[in-house]
């Protein structure tokens, strides 16, 4: 960032500058935006990220020296939800990920490996000890910055999947039945099938579990669901999304693998969500160009409008996607299976309009459409 730009005391400003710039390793601008915020080098945004642990998460050395320079807190836990599931410490982010070189440093600074961390890292022997020393840490809970978790040692021990170490808290007394919710979906999100045996036969309760929007594909799990009475709805929507529309999502990136075991698991390929799109429009967008050639073979209706009137094609038209080329021939393909080029959305607009619009672009061409 320029020294010059004037920053605000928003949380976007902090999370899209400060955080981000600490993530990327850019020094200078981490020195710039503390030169104008000196407070940002404590302040924690979404999830308890603070710089310092965005910076050990990514194994940004040298950010990190300086921020523990500037007065960092070393213990301040936070998490990136999607991979990590738990808040963890800098130090437990960096060993985690494999950049010894910036755990150490922490280290050095004040950083310590406690109970949960030693479990989530897969330290038997120190997990072990802790339990020898405190029998109650099995069941011990660590706040968490996502309000709907209350993260116990069993949580730290699916989230990596570390099947032994969930062995060695449920003979330890740890109780799963009170965390039945978030433990059962960690089981999901992991593909854990074994831990999920591990943890029902402990006695967690999934009658009542709600599936989380990634759908649970992998039949294993579905038959151990079924088993202890839940009832997997493969088309199920979370907060709007059927499961096969949020995996074709771009923010998704693009699992196919994810896509094919839905399908293989029943899911219906014309589901659609709140705002009436279907997989086929999320994955024109994302221009995934390998999972629309799966959604067109299973059937896909390729001229479905979602809530604006838009079909597919023109989704992949108004695109920001950068790759244009993955966007031409994802058109190319719609086409092919008989999308058509002039059907107007509520607007009025065509795909042909669309195109017409992006002149020098090949669009046209793309869509079979002369000038």
């Amino acid at each position: 960032m320029s020294t010059r730009a004037k920053l605000t005391g928003k949380a976007s400003d902090f999370l899209k500058i400060g955080v981000a710039a600490a993530g990327r390793g850019d020094l200078a601008a981490v020195q710039a935006v503390l030169a104008q915020q000196p407070t940002w080098v404590r302040r924690a945004g979404s999830h308890g990220r603070t710089m310092l642990w965005e910076a050990a998460y990514r194994g940004r050395f040298a950010v990190v020296e300086h921020l523990l320079g500037a007065g960092a807190n070393v213990h301040a836990w936070g998490c990136h939800f999607t991979p990590l599931l738990v808040d963890v410490s800098p130090y437990c982010a960096a060993r985690f990920k494999g950049h010894d070189e910036v755990a150490d440093l922490l280290a050095r600074h004040g950083a310590t490996e406690d109970f949960h961390t030693a479990v989530f890292l897969g330290h038997d022997q120190a997990a072990r000890r802790g339990l020898d020393r405190e029998p109650a840490l099995a069941n011990a809970e660590v706040p968490q910055h996502d309000g709907n978790v209350r993260a116990t040692a069993l949580h730290y021990a699916v989230s990596p999947g570390r099947l032994e170490l969930v062995r060695l808290l449920l003979e330890r007394g740890a109780n799963p039945k009170p965390h039945s919710q978030w433990l059962a979906r960690f089981c999901i999100w992991r593909d854990r099938a074994d831990i999920l045996e591990q943890l029902l036969a402990a006695g967690l309760d999934v009658a009542g579990v709600e599936p989380p929007r990634v759908g649970i594909a992998n039949p294993a799990i579905v038959d151990l669901l079924a088993a202890h009475g839940a009832r997997p709805d493969v088309d199920r929507p979370e907060g709007g999304w059927p499961p096969i529309v949020f995996q074709c999502r771009g923010d998704r990136g693009g699992n196919i693998e994810r896509v094919r075991a839905l399908l293989a698991a029943g899911a219906n390929v014309n589901a659609r969500n709140h705002k009436g799109q279907a997989a086929l429009h999320c994955a024109a967008k994302a221009g995934f160009v390998d999972i629309v050639t799966l959604l067109l073979a299973h059937h896909a209706e390729v001229d479905t409008q979602d809530g604006k009137g838009e079909t597919p094609l023109a989704t992949a038209l108004r695109s920001t996607v950068k790759d244009k080329a993955r966007l031409r021939a994802v058109a190319r393909q719609l086409v092919a299976a008989g999308a058509r080029v002039d059907r107007p959305d509520r607007r009025g607009k065509t795909p042909v309009d669309m195109a017409r619009a992006k002149r020098g672009e090949g669009w046209l061409e793309a869509i079979g459409h002369r000038r």
